[in-house]
């Protein structure tokens, strides 16, 4: 039995380097917008056009996030039950609605792939979860976010 211990304790660390790394995969990052990607909200309301303007959420009135991805670029962002947005006044209604939501303020974030290459902006509150899975070089594919975020009150909940 003692010479099993070696083999068992071998296989074990064979498991987690094989595991581990396939756990961690390709996924993107956001960072708040700033250096050579410092645009505004503005900017991109102004210059909606060229951009692939993609938004979560249950609505256009109860949005969770707005995402604009460069069109000229060759980079592509898609996301899973996010809807297509193709007009100005809807950016706008959109941001608006992001922006009455004021116990969680969003913020403009950089859509970043693992090896920090550029690929566009996402307009959210910091409370939200951003899932970024790199599909190709030039694709990332945010995950849904349901639900813009939701303050209960000094209670917390419902009682």
């Amino acid at each position: 039995m003692k010479f099993l211990k070696p083999l068992f304790f071998l296989t074990g660390i064979f498991i987690a380097l094989w595991v581990i790394p396939g756990c961690l995969g390709n996924y993107g990052k956001i960072r708040p917008a700033s250096g050579d990607h410092n645009v505004t909200l503005q900017e991109l309301k102004e210059n909606w056009e060229n951009y692939d303007i993609l938004y979560a959420g249950l609505a256009t009135d109860a949005p969770s996030a707005i995402m604009f991805g460069p069109r000229e670029d060759g980079k592509r962002l898609i996301g899973k039950k996010w809807m297509p947005v193709t007009g100005r006044s809807v950016v706008e209604e959109i941001i608006e609605w992001l922006n009455a939501y004021v116990n969680f303020p969003p913020t403009l974030y950089e859509i970043l792939s693992p090896d920090n290459v550029f690929f566009g902006y996402i307009y959210t509150s910091p409370a939200e979860q951003i899932v970024i899975k790199q599909i190709d070089s030039e694709t990332l594919e945010l995950e849904n976010i349901p639900l813009p975020p939701i303050d209960y009150g000094p209670g917390g909940g419902w009682r």
